[in-house]
């Protein structure tokens, strides 16, 4: 089973918090098996002086046990989340050394309590189509129809624009 996992950051060295996350999700889950370029991306719906994130896109395939276990695919990411710092709010967003979210798991439609997969809000996320494009242009997206390619081309000239890392 392969699964596309956003990942971002914007505390400290976030290049190095990318890497360490699919490191550890290498080690716990499967193979990284391609990453997107990286992105800077403004934090959105946060303060002005928030430092800006790095997002990209990593295709995860699974290892046998987990292939069928998508919740607990989720809480191992959270685990991991929180393992390099992340504190989550009850509320709003904040900066986070790590995030990770999954987008796609294979070409399922998943709606579980703790998950809703695809993402429920990338298809209004240019940091999230467009390192998904990347990988994945002609991939249809589940329960849409439409290609990951398309989504990124129909979405409003309002949507913050993300620039290449480095």
């Amino acid at each position: 089973m392969r699964i596309h996992i956003a990942t971002g950051s914007n505390l400290g060295d976030r290049q190095k918090h990318l890497d360490e996350a699919d490191r550890q999700m290498t080690e716990s889950l499967g193979l990284v098996l391609r990453t997107s370029p990286t992105y800077r991306t403004e934090a959105i719906g946060m303060a002005p002086e928030t430092p800006d994130f790095l997002n990209r896109i990593i295709e995860l395939e699974l290892h046998a046990p987990w292939k069928d276990r998508p919740e607990q695919v989720m809480a191992t990411l959270l685990a991991i989340e929180q393992e390099m710092g992340r504190q989550r709010p009850k509320e709003g967003y904040t900066s986070r050394p790590i995030d990770l979210d999954i987008v796609l798991w294979g070409n399922r439609v998943l709606k579980l309590d703790n998950l809703q997969v695809p993402h429920p809000r990338m298809l209004r996320r240019r940091f999230v189509l467009k390192p998904l494009a990347d990988l994945i242009p002609e991939q249809p997206i589940p329960g849409d129809g439409r290609t990951v390619a398309q989504c990124l081309a129909d979405l409003p000239e309002d949507v913050p624009q993300i620039a290449p890392w480095p």
